[in-house]
């Protein structure tokens, strides 16, 4: 993918010292239909069901979900009875989580301290039970601005097992117009106990007509690359923008030179050049995710195109190595999870039919007990 992509920064780049930062506007979520208008009515008479699971893919929009479904719970304003008026001063709070009624918990930002102590970068990959507690005492308050009382867990499946635990008694007694809203993009990391004290509201993928326009409209530099953006995007808006940067682009170049000729692909050479410049193991982690999304896409396209070529019918040899593939990239995903150094995540996901596509896969474990003891492996920045 070439041409026209974004150069990344910072959030805060280009802006001076003291200038303060534009307030953002409640933005509706895209191509979501009846479905979620259902919900939308139901929180503008605060029946919302309280405690909702939003899921969906990464960049699908949740956010935009949680936000919208969060003013329809506060907005105070009687213009609309389906929905937020997104305008008053409470949707532009909500919209900026100024909001004193509505308390979000969160994975570390971007733009944190990178020199906090371990225990703090915690966060950086996990919900504490400490975090969830703070929150529980934060709703024992009653309404500042009256209607409700929200609290909004983002990536709620990356919640410790006890932060879960700590949570099931706001699930169990939530209290009067008090609501939880828990974003996930994957729920079955919520423990059941959790699952099954809340309902469940999937955002749906864009179509591909819709998520055209909208890229589009937002990068109007990326016409020559945007069926491209659109065919990897999975209807994810967040993904298709994020495709659209240098970061990305170049992981993606990566993924389609590794993949030309499979057989001659060397694993511990890939991650070193996913890895190349992230110093922090947080960045790390990020690269690796990146490169597996990337990596399952591309994987993805692959076999849609066998399959569109044989009319769906093949012998299952032809989609080797495809699918050893995407079962070693899944591999390396959870381990990234388990929190094993991302670089021997990736190396370790390479294991599969090193030496061509014949005979069963080895397991990722072996391939890790390898890289330790040095066999082979010339690990990448992220080993430990």
């Amino acid at each position: 993918m070439s041409g026209g992509w974004q150069r990344e920064g910072k959030r805060s780049a280009g802006r001076s010292a003291g200038e303060a930062e534009v307030a953002r506007r409640l933005v509706p979520p895209l191509g979501q239909g009846q479905a979620l208008q259902r919900w939308l009515a139901a929180a503008r008479r605060l029946q919302l069901p309280h405690a909702v699971v939003v899921s969906g893919a990464t960049g699908g929009g949740k956010s935009t979900v949680l936000q919208w479904l969060t003013a329809a719970l506060l907005c105070p304003s009687d213009l609309d009875t389906e929905g937020p008026c997104g305008v008053c001063r409470v949707c532009t709070m909500v919209a900026n989580d100024a909001h004193p009624d509505a308390h979000v918990v969160a994975l570390a930002r971007d733009d944190d301290d990178r020199d906090a102590n371990k225990e703090q970068k915690k966060s950086f990959y996990v919900i504490s039970v400490e975090q969830v507690r703070h929150a529980q005492e934060q709703l024992a308050h009653l309404p500042v601005m009256g209607r409700a009382r929200v609290l909004r867990i983002d990536a709620a499946d990356r919640m410790h097992a006890s932060a879960q635990n700590a949570l099931l008694k706001t699930l169990e007694e939530p209290g009067q117009h008090t609501f939880l809203l828990l974003e996930a993009a994957r729920p079955e990391h919520l423990l059941g106990t959790v699952r099954s004290r809340s309902q469940r509201l999937p955002v749906l993928p864009l179509p591909q007509e819709l998520l055209r326009a909208e890229i589009l409209r937002r990068l109007p530099t990326a016409g020559g690359v945007v069926d491209r953006l659109v065919g990897l995007a999975g209807g994810s808006l967040g993904r298709a923008l994020d495709l659209h940067t240098e970061r990305m682009t170049k992981l993606h170049d990566l993924v389609v030179g590794a993949l030309a000729d499979p057989n001659s692909l060397r694993p511990f050479a890939v991650a070193g050049a996913v890895l190349d410049g992230c110093t922090e193991r947080r960045d790390q982690l990020q690269a690796a995710r990146d490169f597996l999304w990337l990596w399952r896409a591309e994987l993805r396209a692959r076999l849609t195109a066998l399959a569109t070529a044989a009319n769906g019918a093949y012998p299952a040899e032809l989609a080797e190595p495809w699918t050893s593939w995407l079962e070693a990239s899944l591999h390396a995903e959870r381990d990234l999870g388990l929190q094993i150094p991302a670089g021997q995540a990736l190396a370790a996901s390479d294991v599969y039919k090193r030496q061509g596509h014949s005979g069963a896969p080895r397991s990722p474990a072996r391939g890790r007990a390898r890289c330790a003891a040095g066999d082979g492996c010339a690990a990448g920045p992220g080993g430990e």
